[in-house]
């Protein structure tokens, strides 16, 4: 195990335990070697040497479940046993909580840590009980890289170039990757030097660990979507401490959802990725007075230029799970309904293709940037330290009274408004909910309630409303695409099932979107002395 920030030893469990902060590259083995010559001085760092892990786990991958891995490791000298904690779900640097301790068999020693704490969130677990999931077999080459850091004097990484492979149930998958892990120094260093060498090798984060990589193999796990937690803004936090905390959560969403993407493995990948990049782009808005104007068009940008990226494959993935399933539901035995799946899933499968551009170098670079943006609180080149100290409350009633105006002047004429104007309608609303996030909880609890519920009621109408006029645009142009194909008749029939169907149901959903609409700008915005309503 290498070097962790805040070590100490546990007398008890006769090992130590500590908090690992890593980084990880991937790419093909001739821009790692051109990422590690970079970063490494000719003839600095040791020689390779093999390292063989076994992972352990119940039957039925309890541990795994409960947010933890277990290994045992031999690097040819010793057997070493950690215990890892899963920290935030897959974000660009990962932060774990580690325990280790020398063991003299290959099979784990229980119990698996001393701390009765951790023991409990293991949970009871018999040796009986325990075997091996997955293997992993790798040479590593190591070396401790001094990086300067800004105010802080210097940081220590250790690099490590592992190559080698992942085995689990006769399958196989290679590792061809470059882990930096902080030694000592703030987590920024590891942008910097990340920067420094994706700036020599076409190198790309990758946020699957080893074990993450190695479950799936397993059949423990999938790539599968992560949705965006709920911010924990504490009652009476600053702004300074909440843009620190808004903007982790979206980066580390956006992490924790790069491989569901690029795996294809559930389109709820897809959708929380661009979630957190919404409501990225929706705090640059908020808080456009305290962040640095370049900053904050620079990051807008790439936000923007992401969500479309991802548009289609998220259009499509709709279509497929939610507007066509609706009608395919309905009637089971529409044989155009069939032609018209399978046609959808090829448009979809070309979408994704598109959302390959993930793997590219700039997206690195952009994950790079934004994390170390965080790191060193990017910010505060800006605001003044007055500013940033401020509650974040004391922001509440401007910015949420200038959204919910909006809202309410978008809105006039409702049950009048085109299809456009709604979407329009749509927009101005989610904008609305993304600040009402970032504020609700600097109120009593409670209060912010009736409102969000009214909010919230209202965007899911506006949003299933949406679903069937994009999807309407989606079917025309795949039509007018196949016209004059062997299934061009058949799809042209399907297609036209699907918009009447939809059209009927949103006639007949209507009158419950107006009065929901109603009921929302009747609501009283609860960051308001007295809760007076605005309409």
């Amino acid at each position: 195990m290498g070097r962790t920030v805040g070590e100490e030893e546990s007398a008890a469990a006769g090992g130590e335990s500590g908090l690992e902060v890593e980084l990880t590259l991937g790419g093909d083995a001739a821009a790692l070697d051109r990422g590690w010559r970079a970063a490494v001085p000719a003839g600095d760092g040791g020689p390779a040497r093999r390292l063989r892990s076994t992972y352990y786990d119940t039957g039925d991958f309890r541990l795994r479940r409960r947010g933890f891995t277990l290994r045992v490791r031999d690097d040819g000298e010793r057997l070493v046993q950690t215990l890892k904690a899963d920290g935030p779900a897959g974000g660009a640097v990962l932060r774990r909580n580690e325990w280790s301790r020398p063991v003299e068999t290959p099979e784990p020693s229980l119990p698996v840590a001393s701390d009765k704490t951790v023991r409990d969130a293991v949970g009871p677990v018999r040796a009986s009980e325990l075997a091996p999931a997955f293997t992993t077999d790798v040479m590593r080459r190591t070396a401790v890289v001094e990086v300067a850091a800004p105010d802080r004097g210097k940081a220590l990484v250790e690099l490590a170039f592992d190559s080698g492979e992942i085995r689990a149930r006769n399958r196989r998958e290679t590792v061809s990757e470059l882990e930096l892990e902080l030694v000592e120094g703030p987590a920024s260093a590891l942008y910097d030097l990340a920067m420094s060498m994706q700036a020599s090798a076409a190198l790309q984060i990758q946020t699957a660990s080893k074990a993450k990589r190695g479950y799936v193999l397993a059949g423990g796990e999938g790539y599968g979507g992560h949705k965006a937690p709920a911010l924990a803004l504490a009652p009476g936090i600053s702004v300074d401490e909440a843009l620190a905390t808004i903007f982790r959560v979206c980066a580390d969403q956006c992490a924790a959802n790069h491989d569901a993407v690029l795996a294809r493995g559930d389109p709820e990948g897809v959708h929380q990725f661009r979630v957190a990049l919404r409501r990225m782009r929706s705090a640059l808005v908020v808080f456009s007075t305290h962040l640095p104007q370049g900053d904050a068009a620079w990051l807008k940008r790439e936000a923007s230029r992401l969500i479309d990226l991802l548009g289609p494959a998220r259009d499509w993935d709709v279509f497929i799970g939610e507007t066509l399933a609706a009608v395919r539901a309905d009637r089971t035995d529409d044989e155009t309904l069939e032609i018209l799946g399978a046609a959808a899933e090829e448009e979809r499968a070309r979408a994704y293709e598109k959302a390959e551009a993930l793997r590219a170098p700039e997206h690195t670079a952009f994950l790079l940037r934004f994390g170390r943006w965080i790191e060193t609180a990017g910010w505060r080149a800006h605001a003044g330290r007055d500013a940033l100290d401020r509650p974040l409350a004391g922001l509440a009633a401007p910015l949420l009274d200038k959204r919910h105006r909006r809202v309410l002047k978008r809105g006039r004429g409702f049950e009048q408004l085109s299809d456009a104007r709604l979407h329009q309608l749509r927009i101005t609303l989610k904008k609305l909910r993304y600040a009402g996030e970032f504020f609700a909880a600097q109120f009593p609890d409670g209060k912010p309630r009736p409102y969000i519920r009214a909010l919230r009621r209202l965007q899911d109408d506006l949003g299933g409303l949406n679903d069937a006029a994009v999807a309407e645009h989606c079917l025309r142009d795949l039509v007018h695409a196949r016209r004059g194909h062997s299934d061009g008749a058949a799809l042209g029939v399907g297609a036209g099932q699907v918009i009447g169907w939809h059209a009927r149901a949103s006639a007949e959903a209507r009158p419950r979107i107006d009065e929901d609409w109603h009921a929302f700008a009747a609501a009283a915005p609860y960051w308001r002395a007295g809760g007076g309503s605005m309409a």
